[in-house]
């Protein structure tokens, strides 16, 4: 059986594409491409992740190993939006 993304997404409890939008800086929300949900939920799962990174290395007492797990998942959800041809945007996102 095949579940479309919106299905998949509910299941999940993932926010709709239409809240990835208000999160995003303000140079790709007001953009004029248009993106699919899938590019949308990578360039927004990137933004939380780089205002996690950057919570997590202003505590002094944080643990090492979530650092490093933070850095990996903002390494792997880059690597997802370079394959879904929005890498110029996640390099916006991450100040690269």
């Amino acid at each position: 059986m095949k579940y479309t993304s919106n299905e998949i997404q509910a299941a999940d409890g993932i926010p709709e594409v239409e809240a990835d939008v208000q999160t995003l800086p303000e140079a790709i929300a007001g953009s004029v491409r248009t993106y699919t949900p899938l590019q949308m939920q990578y360039l927004g799962r990137l933004q939380r992740l780089k205002e996690v990174k950057a919570n997590i290395e202003s505590l002094p007492d944080q643990d090492p190993f979530m650092k490093k797990l933070v850095g990996r998942g903002l390494f792997a959800t880059y690597s997802e939006c370079v394959d879904e041809s929005v890498g110029p945007e996640a390099r916006h996102i991450l100040g690269i």
